[in-house]
């Protein structure tokens, strides 16, 4: 028995507990939100009308940056984004740390970093 994985377990548990929060305060979803409040801090948002994450600006590095280049700025926005740091407004920081994590999964693999720009020349040749 146990939990599979702790780590996923403990941010779904924290999601659920927010929701439940916000409907008996009866605050408006997230979604709803970040429309209200142009959410300048959030990098998870979709290139122009590409429909893809650019997890280049998440990272804030060129799209012909080496992978050691890379690392620094993955490791120096983990460290300037840690939840701990930004108390008062901590999903902020939640959500910026996984558009970190994400980006950095994709271009940090050679491989996922390659099919992942394939597909956004592919969408950018179709426009």
């Amino acid at each position: 028995g146990g939990i599979r994985n702790p780590s996923a377990w403990i941010c779904k548990t924290a999601a659920n507990l927010r929701e439940r929060q916000r409907e008996r305060t009866g605050a408006p979803p997230p979604q709803q939100q970040q429309d209200q409040q142009q959410n300048s801090g959030s990098t998870q948002q979709e290139e122009e009308g590409l429909g893809i994450v650019d997890h280049y600006k998440d990272l804030e590095v060129e799209e012909d940056a080496d992978q050691s280049t890379i690392k620094k700025c993955y490791r120096k926005l983990v460290l300037k984004w840690h939840p701990d740091k930004h108390p008062e407004d901590r999903d902020q920081a939640e959500e910026r740390i996984r558009a970190i994590n994400n980006a950095y999964e994709v271009l940090g693999n050679d491989t996922k970093r390659a099919a992942y720009d394939a597909q956004r020349s592919a969408i950018k040749r179709q426009r």
